[in-house]
């Protein structure tokens, strides 16, 4: 479906309603294509066991062919019984990895084992945002060995099953610079396997956190959303530190400037992305006006026809973006139920489910509540400490300046104020992976603890 027809679909289907005696309660909202959370509490479990496959898929470039857990262990089983060499190992491979989670800890391949449950919309959602980000991956030969003969007897019969998965090249990502980060990362954390098992869980929890609150900054910003995006300020505390209401920049920036009932733009995201669903598929940067040359009369008519389902009057703008901000504008008073026409206690608590879900679910590990100080977004010491290795391991000294480490935290979306930083030094001292060039404390540098 090419950009015209998304947008004439749009048209047709709001004349329809109003044609239907102006019956607005038939106008769904739908953030499908980069929001992976809906309206809905029941439909909003992801399935992260299929995230994780889609992620180590696309670093080893593998599939296992849809295979299920019984059927790789029949086929293992029966590779280590047709030889004399090895057949006396598998009654012992099935005791100790097959009856139950422990392959998982073995290799990363495991995650490649197919579940036979169908995936529900918002897993299809975040497996579609992992191929933007691993877009970028540059496919290497990793050591796939374990610790002993065993495993790597285990490992090379898994990966002989495996055959090569499609690239997703055709996947671009609402955030590119974002993408080109998670991938780099996730290079150097496959440089050590046994790393990468430990902290697969916590490197996606982290890039999905700042996904989430760098898209919505960008989508809900009108400042940011049709420039190409970079990442852009949102503070952070360590948890080892205190918080205080003098914290300026953590309060304007932080847990408040996404998440404030008044003014979080965690309020506007999904309504934001609904209206823009309706108009294109790609991000909202991307919109060229010279592309389609009718782009402007065809949004000033789905804002006119969409206005006039709400009872509200529609006055046409001369811009594409001008028109996309008025058009967005409505779509969110929509949300906010302040239209002539809305019905009050429907779109506006279903609205509340996507944020809830969003802060106490996709943000539960990134936020701290310090009482009389409020809320702030909080990295605690595992996600520092492997934040911190997979910059560092990217250098080829191994170490780092302690101000290009920070700008490292920058570059991924994370900032700290001034005591934040002097707690991230304190805190690289505790850890003991600091040297210091001179008693003055001028060159400090901080190396990676793997």
């Amino acid at each position: 479906m090419d950009a015209l027809d998304i947008i004439n679909n749009s048209i047709a289907m709001v004349e329809g309603y109003i044609e239907n005696e102006n019956n607005n309660s038939l106008y769904a909202n739908v953030a499908d294509v980069y929001l992976p959370i809906g309206p809905n509490d029941r439909d909003n479990k992801i399935d992260w066991t299929r995230v994780y496959q889609e992620v180590v898929g696309s670093l080893y470039n593998l599939s296992l062919n849809d295979r299920t857990l019984e059927q790789l262990k029949e086929e293992v089983l029966e590779i280590t019984n047709k030889s004399r060499d090895t057949r006396e190992l598998a009654e012992v491979i099935n005791e100790i990895y097959f009856s139950g989670d422990e392959i998982l800890t073995v290799t990363p391949l495991a995650y490649l084992i197919n579940k036979e449950e169908k995936s529900n919309a918002r897993t299809k959602t975040m497996i579609s945002i992992m191929r933007g980000l691993t877009s970028e991956i540059i496919n290497k030969q990793y050591d796939l060995n374990g610790c002993n003969a065993l495993e790597n007897h285990l490992i090379s019969n898994i990966k002989a099953l495996c055959i090569s998965k499609d690239k997703n090249e055709n996947y671009q990502g609402y955030l590119p610079f974002l993408s080109q980060l998670f991938s780099k990362d996730l290079n150097a954390l496959a440089e050590n396997t046994t790393y990468l098992l430990e902290e697969i869980e916590n490197f996606v929890a982290f890039y999905v956190f700042i996904y989430l609150t760098q898209l919505t900054i960008h989508v809900c910003t009108p400042a940011h959303r049709y420039k190409k995006p970079e990442a852009k300020k949102l503070y952070f505390i360590l948890e080892t530190e205190p918080a205080s209401k003098e914290r300026h920049e953590c309060n304007q920036f932080g847990y408040e400037y996404l998440f404030s009932k008044t003014t979080g733009l965690a309020y506007s995201i999904f309504p934001l992305l609904g209206y823009l669903n309706r108009i294109t598929k790609k991000p909202a940067w991307e919109v060229c006006e010279s592309e389609i040359p009718s782009l402007l009369s065809k949004v000033n008519e789905f804002n006119k026809y969409l206005s006039q389902l709400f009872g509200e009057i529609y006055l046409e703008e001369d811009t594409v973006h001008k028109a996309l901000n008025k058009g967005m504008s409505i779509h969110k008073q929509i949300f906010d139920e302040t239209l002539r026409s809305s019905k009050a206690n429907s779109r506006k608590s279903r609205n509340k489910i996507v944020v809830s879900t969003f802060e106490n679910s996709f943000s539960a590990g990134f936020i701290t509540n310090r009482r009389g100080a409020g809320s702030y977004f909080v990295l605690k010491s595992e996600i520092i400490i492997l934040i911190t290795n997979l910059i560092i391991n990217q250098t080829k000294s191994k170490k780092i300046l302690i101000d290009d480490l920070i700008q490292g935290f920058n570059e991924r979306g994370v900032w700290f104020d001034l005591k934040s930083k002097k707690a991230l030094l304190k805190f690289y001292e505790t850890v003991g992976n600091v040297e210091k060039l001179s008693d003055s404390g001028d060159a400090v540098y901080v190396k990676s603890t793997v």
